[in-house]
């Protein structure tokens, strides 16, 4: 694969003065996606805005004179991550949306950069084939992922280790490949183990874990572990305390020293040292008593663990031990603001970090370790200036059965004082996911809603992720739950007089378009207009949909049919059979591209409106993604949005 090459600069800083931000602002692409800077400190690369649509830049920081350039992606390519494997290759993982016999697939690439050169190429290809149209090439074999590494073997640093198959059919399973990062030839590591399609190594790069489950029957878990002093691989029923189901974090610089999270008598998920060698489950590396581990952070050399990452308004990270993360002095000089550490040099001279807030994009900095110093980068939102941002204030209240539910609210950027909090138009956004969560990081949605002159809710309902089994398991056990906490934020509001209950909407984006629409359904009298951008409308559809995917059927039933007492009720939850039922005006818009949420809902949800007297405002975009990853069908929609919302329930007095 060949990307289209241009030269220009593409970091760079303005501080000119900003009026209220248009609807246009909000819909462009974030200036950077991801950074990494070199080994040697002397270059950043990033997935970088470039002519509207993301594409590789590369900006020399070692005063040498040399010109930044960057290198475009094809149309319809979207950016991942992005490494350095060396002084010379950078890594970019990315990813597209196709479609194989009618089912859309996303499928991933990674693509070697040589910066000597100023081009590269995909490192592993499923077949011969080469760029056709916008697409990345498919010939006679087909492999979704050529992007899955899994060892960046720092002490090699011209090799790493990913796992893939070069068998056809569906039950190919991967292995484990040794890859140049250069030419692309690889070397097999580690060969097939039964339902195997995970691989994990320890920190001396060996192939340690490999984990899978059955797509049949009852989804049954499988883990195989190699023991480094008898050479051999076993199941884990040889290791006592050791359930095949266990998530695996890693290991610690002991390589038998297996790090899985359990909930070891808490509500939360802690992080645990399982002794391979003991065979035995030994001390507590971590256990939050509000919120789940996320992952570990790993030393910039890759050889210990520096800290656990959790996520509280923000994503914060406790170190293990003594170790210190190297760049307090950054926090210190930031305080107030979320600075989130994003790549270093091997010895920790220089890194790279994020500087945000709720109403702040953020900032990518280069911090110094040896002359405590920090160079601004690039801004993430250039267009979106904090001053023109509004307040995000974190709250709780309280659903009809007692639980406390952690929410957060946007004010207008006029609302300066909580005592103006009062008969504003709302904006009631539920998260997607379901089975995720919002957090008080900058939100662009919520602020294009915010500087419309709209407070925004975005609530954590039950079923949303980091809070504990018990709050998971609620709503993923009952669907109608999660609609009954979204309904008891919006009463919240009115009671509390903060909204105008004549001009509240809702809104969401997948799983929050199905909120949005079941909310007003269920409760016409709660909402002036409905937004459902990429929302489900048809649950027995969307399962017919998983059920397409290998593993499908496991997570439909799992994940939607473990909500619902039977079809009925599947029935009663469908948008789509009670569309008649809407009274205020709808807006949706939806991609044709869509992966996780197939177009079809869309059409179907659309074609059931006509039965209803409600106007409609219905946007369809040619091969977007579920997230609306193009910049002028993000811009397209969001200006439709604001006029959309102008024609429900008036142009807001808090706007500026």
């Amino acid at each position: 694969m060949r990307f289209f090459l241009t030269i220009c600069t593409i970091f760079f800083f303005a501080t000119s003065a900003f009026a209220a931000p248009p609807a246009k602002e909000f819909g462009k692409l974030p200036k950077i996606y991801d950074a990494a800077i070199s080994p040697d400190g002397s270059m950043i690369a990033a997935f970088a805005n470039v002519n509207e649509g993301y594409g590789i830049g590369v900006y020399y920081i070692d005063g040498s004179g040399r010109k930044s350039f960057a290198i475009g992606m094809p149309e319809g390519v979207k950016p991942e991550w992005i490494k350095w494997a060396n002084n010379d290759i950078v890594l970019a993982s990315i990813w597209q949306n196709e479609r194989i016999r009618s089912v859309p697939i996303r499928t991933g690439f990674l693509y070697s950069l040589d910066v000597q050169k100023k081009d590269g190429e995909i490192l592993i290809k499923p077949d011969n084939g080469d760029v056709k149209g916008s697409r990345i090439g498919s010939g006679s074999f087909f492999r979704q992922f050529n992007n899955t590494v899994i060892d960046y073997l720092n002490d090699d640093p011209d090799h790493i280790l990913m796992s893939f198959t070069d068998e056809t059919g569906a039950g190919a399973l991967p292995i484990v490949q040794k890859v140049n990062v250069r030419s692309g030839k690889y070397k097999r590591v580690q060969t097939t183990l039964p339902q195997v399609t995970e691989w994990t190594t320890d920190l001396q790069g060996r192939v340690r874990i490999g984990e899978g489950r059955s797509t049949m029957g009852d989804g049954k878990y499988s883990m195989h572990i190699y023991d480094v002093n008898s050479k051999d691989w076993s199941t884990s029923k040889k290791y006592p305390g050791l359930d095949a189901d266990d998530n695996i974090y890693g290991f610690t610089a002991n390589p038998n020293e297996l790090v899985i999270g359990r909930y070891n008598g808490k509500d939360t998920r802690g992080l645990y040292v399982y002794d391979l060698q003991s065979k035995s489950l030994g001390r507590k590396l971590f256990h939050h008593d509000y919120y789940d581990a996320r992952n570990l952070v790993l030393t910039p050399d890759g050889k210990d663990i520096l800290g656990v990452r959790y996520l509280s308004d923000v994503s914060e990270i406790e170190l293990i031990g003594n170790k210190s993360d190297g760049i307090k002095w950054v926090r210190e000089k930031y305080a107030g603001y979320n600075v989130a550490y994003i790549d270093s040099t091997q010895d920790f001279s220089k890194v790279l970090v994020k500087v945000s807030d709720a109403s702040e994009p953020g900032t990518l900095f280069l911090a110094d370790n040896r002359t405590k110093t920090t160079a601004a980068v690039s801004k993430y939102y250039e267009g979106l200036p904090s001053r023109e941002m509004g307040s995000v204030i974190s709250v709780n209240y309280t659903a009809r059965d007692g639980q406390k539910i952690p929410a957060y609210v946007t004010l207008p950027p006029s609302i300066t004082d909580t005592a103006q909090l009062k008969d504003l138009p709302f904006i009631v956004l539920p998260h997607g996911g379901p089975y995720a969560r919002s957090s008080g990081n900058f939100y662009y949605f919520a602020q294009f809603f915010a500087t419309r002159g709209y407070g925004v809710l975005q609530m954590n309902f039950r079923g949303s992720a980091g809070y504990g089994k018990t709050f998971m398991e609620a709503g993923r056990e009952n669907w109608v739950v999660m609609q009954e906490d979204v309904e008891d934020g919006t009463r919240w509001l009115v009671e509390k007089g903060y909204a105008d209950p004549e001009r509240t909407c809702i809104a969401g984006w997948s799983y929050g378009g199905y909120a949005a629409l079941m909310g007003s359904i269920k409760n016409p009298e709660l909402y002036a207009c409905t937004i459902s951008i990429a929302g489900v409308t048809d649950l027995s559809d969307l399962i017919h949909d998983q059920k397409r995917y290998i593993g499908g059927r496991l997570t439909a039933k799992n994940s939607i049919l473990s909500g619902f007492d039977g079809s009925k009720e599947l029935k009663e939850n469908s948008p789509v059979k009670r569309a008649k039922e809407l009274q205020k005006p709808v807006f949706l818009a939806h991609g044709t591209g869509d992966v996780a949420v197939h177009f079809d809902q869309f059409k179907r949800m659309k074609s059931a409106l006509k039965k209803s007297s409600v106007k409609v405002t219905a946007l369809e975009f040619k091969d977007e993604d579920h997230y609306m990853s193009d910049q002028e069908n993000r811009i397209e929609m969001l200006e439709a949005l604001e006029k959309f919302l102008e024609q429900s329930v008036g142009k807001s007095e808090h706007m500026k």
